[in-house]
């Protein structure tokens, strides 16, 4: 790779990449076995979100593992990770009565970052990349997406706290990302810190 910053189509065939093709590859599959509403239906939509969950986890362990983090990489994996959980919020609201305001605050936040970062990052060699709040939130939204897989009441209740607790969070660290790249600072990273 001589060029940092140029996409190249051939790296969808590295292994990182592989993995989360393979992660929308089983969008649909999850969305038809959750369309299923039966036991049958609700384990093996458990199952594919489960190895759904193990490939974003893997495609970023060996791209820093393997030296494969791409610019590919860097535009598809969160791509992929915002269509799949969009496939999912919708077959959820159909069959899991998901609340359609709350499904509303997950895709507009992830719909307004894209738009943002398309429009602000045009032509500047700024990058855009998740703060650690925004994996916290992420990891919420996984959760409660599980909890209404299964119809774990106690884990929705809990998670919807969760997940507009670091909704709030990660958008302000975006915004601060945002403001940054609008006033032409630089920072060497952002600003939040891991809690664990």
């Amino acid at each position: 790779m001589t060029n940092q910053n140029k996409i190249e189509l051939a790296d969808i065939w590295l292994v990182p990449n592989l993995l989360t093709l393979s992660r929308l590859l089983l969008t649909p599959f999850v969305a038809y076995f959750l369309w299923q509403d039966d036991g049958r239906g609700t384990l093996i939509c458990a199952i594919l979100l489960t190895i759904a969950g193990v490939s974003d986890f893997l495609d970023g362990f060996f791209a820093r593992r393997l030296d494969q983090i791409t610019p590919l990489g860097k535009v598809f994996d969160p791509l992929v990770d915002k269509i799949f959980t969009i496939a999912i919020i919708i077959a959820l609201i159909l069959c899991r009565h998901f609340p359609l305001w709350l499904a509303l605050v997950i895709i507009g936040r992830d719909l307004l970052i894209v738009i943002m970062g398309t429009f602000l990052l045009r032509g500047r060699k700024a990058d855009l990349q998740s703060n650690i709040t925004g994996k916290y939130y992420f990891g919420a939204v996984a959760i409660l997406l599980g909890s209404y897989v299964i119809r774990f009441e106690f884990g929705q209740n809990l998670f919807i706290v969760l997940t507009l607790m670091f909704w709030a969070l990660s958008s302000f660290f975006y915004g601060l990302r945002f403001m940054d790249i609008i006033n032409n600072r630089t920072r060497s990273k952002f600003v939040d810190r891991s809690i664990y």
